[in-house]
């Protein structure tokens, strides 16, 4: 078989995979488009084939493909990146999954000029799926399955995030820690699901009070612990407050049976003599076991 033939012979192979794969030039140029025939993640690419890529998508995105394609040429090196792209701006036929996807690209340099310029292979591979399942497995890995607020976990390191924050700026930082009170009489009586609709109802109305950015988690059992940037503690200790009464005031529905529930708060605030998250914490724990000591039902500030 003649080089011609052999040629045709691979173009025609590389025509059938369900990716695609491209040879754009330095300018960035289409020379060829290949492949890309699985169209549950694709768009038909073909029109693609002699046009640049600042052609048929926004100059950001074709700025940010360029610098890589030329880091490829640069290091004459495989270069695997990822990136996000809104496929309806891109100027192709719409025949693909559409709405923005997740893509693998794999680079590497040409050895010799394609018609008469340098250029490199593209293969593109869509990872959307990939993507969502990551996604789902952090969602779970950092929520609390009964109550959907995030866990201990995520806190620790969010507030860890919030405490450097405040060391580089002095954005205040407040904590609350809550927990209901007599909350074992309540399982003992009607039940762990009877408990667990408790706490549910609970973090609804956490979240009525509570701000977009701040952050509720469970911390443990009945315990929920909250962070408030921007906010003081003077500020921190009237909302807290505010989030006890509704409580006392919400009529608790246990399986036909209307509950009274009360909570108890400590509240405390990031200082410049913190070198960590523990001691802030600590002062809110605190100041909890204070409120319960003095009789439950109140805020106590730590």
């Amino acid at each position: 078989m003649d080089n011609q033939n052999l040629s045709e012979l691979y173009m025609n192979l590389f025509k059938t995979i369900p990716d695609p794969f491209f040879i754009v030039s330095e300018s960035g140029t289409y020379l060829e488009v290949l492949g890309g025939i699985e169209r549950s993640l694709y768009d038909d690419a073909s029109s693609l084939k002699g046009r640049n890529i600042y052609e048929f998508s926004e100059k950001s995105f074709a700025d940010f493909f360029m610098d890589q394609v030329h880091k490829t040429l640069d290091t004459g090196m495989l270069n695997c990146f990822e990136y996000q792209l809104e496929t309806r701006k891109v100027d192709l036929p719409k025949n693909g999954p559409g709405g923005m996807q997740w893509f693998e690209a794999r680079l590497y340099p040409l050895a010799n000029d394609y018609h008469g310029q340098r250029a490199v292979t593209a293969m593109i591979i869509n990872i959307s799926e990939r993507k969502t399942m990551q996604q789902r497995l952090r969602d779970l890995s950092y929520m609390d399955p009964l109550t959907a607020v995030a866990n201990r976990r995520f806190f620790l390191e969010h507030l860890e995030e919030e405490l450097i924050g405040f060391l580089t700026d002095q954005t205040p930082v407040s904590v609350m820690i809550l927990d209901i009170d007599h909350f074992k009489l309540i399982n003992d009586t009607y039940g762990h699901l009877a408990g667990d609709q408790v706490l549910k109802d609970l973090v609804a109305i956490a979240r009525g009070i509570l701000r977009k950015r701040d952050i509720i988690a469970r911390f443990g059992g009945d315990e929920f612990i909250m962070s408030m940037v921007g906010v003081e503690i003077a500020e921190t200790h009237q909302i807290a407050d505010q989030l006890r009464e509704q409580v006392k005031q919400h009529e608790f529905s246990i399986e036909g049976v209307q509950l009274k529930v009360t909570i108890s708060i400590g509240v405390s605030n990031a200082s410049l003599y913190d070198t960590d998250i523990s001691s802030i914490i600590s002062r809110a724990d605190k100041a909890l076991y204070q409120a319960k000591e003095l009789g439950r039902d109140q805020v106590r500030r730590g």
